[in-house]
């Protein structure tokens, strides 16, 4: 290095790729549709304050994922403490987070027939017990790259499950990267064409939105599906595999939709 030369920076390491499901973990999950504060804030040893703000939002709420029988052992635990908890076995929890990725599809007019990796998929509302959706974030891994492309923006997006009795794996739609066929639509209006769909085909199923109170816990970018839009989208983002990395939420997505539906489940039975 010639004299007097500034040292190259280190790069910046990719950061972890929020945990998902492990297959020797169950996850447990709160009710706290109708909790009360003073409950919370002695089972989960929180402060007053903040119990209050929990039992606030109420809803389902994620605890903790742990081993099998420690799982069950703290659901004991937690309902014994007069708080109602729900175990979701390590095998569930991991299928419903395996979701089938939709590319694209037609609307029928008692059907939408989606075509994914699998083959073509029909999907009847008597299937489908829940929809979950949520916004994904996507943002360049921090570090010097980043700062000398300011002007280089990643385009968030959204994500659709929907949920089957007929199978553990969910169904997920990118309106971003869905190929509506002949038609062409923006990225607003594919998202609102894709929930016109479901609306139409299965109106008795209910529809989560939950994810977007939680922080994003961002990894490195899934790759993504196919689609016209897709492609668009795709010369916004970094033009070659060098440079910074994409990072994204949809781990944390899928993880949240897959104790998302099996507790949805389990309170209907």
């Amino acid at each position: 290095m010639p004299v007097g030369a500034a040292p190259a920076p280190l790069p910046t390491p990719v950061p972890a790729p929020p945990p998902g499901p492990a297959t020797d973990r169950a996850v447990v999950v709160l009710d706290l549709r109708a909790a009360d504060a003073d409950r919370v804030a002695a089972a989960l040893g929180l402060a007053l304050y903040e119990a209050r703000q929990r039992a606030k939002v109420g809803g389902y709420q994620l605890h903790r994922a742990l081993p099998a029988r420690e799982a069950e052992a703290e659901a004991a635990r937690l309902t014994a403490a007069g708080l109602v908890a729900l175990v979701v076995p390590p095998a569930e929890a991991v299928e419903r987070g395996r979701p089938l990725v939709a590319q694209g599809g037609q609307r029928q007019p008692e059907a939408i027939v989606l075509h994914t990796g699998d083959g073509p998929v029909t999907l009847r509302g008597a299937d489908v017990f829940l929809v979950v959706r949520g916004p994904i974030t996507r943002e360049y891994q921090p570090g010097t790259e980043v700062r000398r492309v300011r002007t280089a923006t990643l385009e968030g997006s959204h994500r659709l499950h929907l949920h089957r009795r007929s199978s553990l794996r969910p169904l997920e739609i990118d309106p971003l990267a869905f190929d509506f066929g002949d038609e062409p639509l923006t990225s607003l209006s594919s998202l609102l064409t894709v929930l016109e769909w479901v609306a139409a085909v299965a109106p008795e199923a209910p529809t989560d939105d939950g994810f977007r109170r939680l922080t994003p816990a961002l990894g490195p970018s899934a790759a993504g599906g196919g689609g016209r839009l897709a492609a668009v989208s795709a010369l916004g983002a970094s033009g070659s595999r060098e440079g910074p990395q994409p990072l994204d939420n949809l781990t944390q997505f899928r993880g949240y939709s897959a104790w998302r539906a099996a507790v949805e489940l389990r309170v209907r039975g």
